[in-house]
């Protein structure tokens, strides 16, 4: 009471240890408080550990990927160049599309479960049997971004058209293609969406990705994902 400082007995230290490794380890005080609740349950403590472990290293990816950005954008300004130069180095193009059938699942959902949706895509594929024609896609009816509902149909391109089936509509797009991060794409569609408005036309359909890699098997600079976006004039 005198000095305001918290006193703990030899008993107690063990618990002051795992306390600290806890913290040190990012768990949060109600995430603490619920371990100390069963600190004899290894099977507990170990899903909380590998929770934490899977997080850190996403968080670990992603900021090797920030470095990689950076790196070259210092690159390029030691060099003169502006940092907003590689927008010059996107390829924009107009092309014709044909019919495709798909089969596909739209939800609003959480952009994070797409790959849950594109599992159960493929189990169904393999399950009837089917003939797929083209790489996996999402398709974006909203208008306006939100990563956590998200008007979103994750597709599969097949040969064979069903009951289950609808036709991605054929025709003009502007299309372009990214190699790299995801979080690079807002620059892609803003390239898009300047070259439309230059060019005279307007969006006429839900933009769609075809994405040529898949994201777990690869880093994140070696994805490619190619960007469709139906116009008219």
């Amino acid at each position: 009471d005198e000095n305001g400082y918290r006193y703990y007995s030899t008993s107690q230290l063990e618990t002051v240890l795992l306390i600290g490794k806890l913290k040190w380890y990012g768990f949060s005080l109600d995430e603490i408080a619920e371990v100390l609740k069963n600190p004899e349950d290894n099977t507990f403590i170990l899903s909380r550990i590998r929770e934490k472990e899977a997080g850190l290293r996403e968080a670990a990816q992603h900021y090797q990927m920030l470095l990689s950005l950076l790196e070259k954008d210092i690159s390029n300004l030691e060099r003169g160049k502006h940092i907003m130069a590689y927008l010059e180095q996107i390829e924009v193009k107009l092309v014709e599309t044909k019919p495709t059938p798909i089969l596909s699942i739209r939800k609003k959902m959480n952009v994070r479960d797409s790959q849950k949706y594109m599992m159960e895509l493929m189990t169904t594929v393999q399950e009837k049997g089917l003939t797929l024609t083209a790489d996996p896609m999402s398709i974006f009816h909203d208008e306006v971004y939100d990563p956590e509902n998200y008007d979103m149909e994750d597709a599969v391109a097949i040969r064979e058209a069903e009951e289950s089936t609808r036709i991605l509509e054929g025709g003009l797009c502007v299309m372009s293609v990214l190699r790299g991060a995801y979080t690079e794409l807002p620059s892609v569609y803003a390239k898009i969406r300047e070259w439309i408005e230059e060019e005279g036309y307007t969006v006429s359909g839900a933009p769609y990705e075809i994405y040529q890699t898949d994201p777990s098997q690869v880093l994140p600079e070696e994805n490619i994902t190619e960007i469709y976006v139906p116009v008219k004039k």
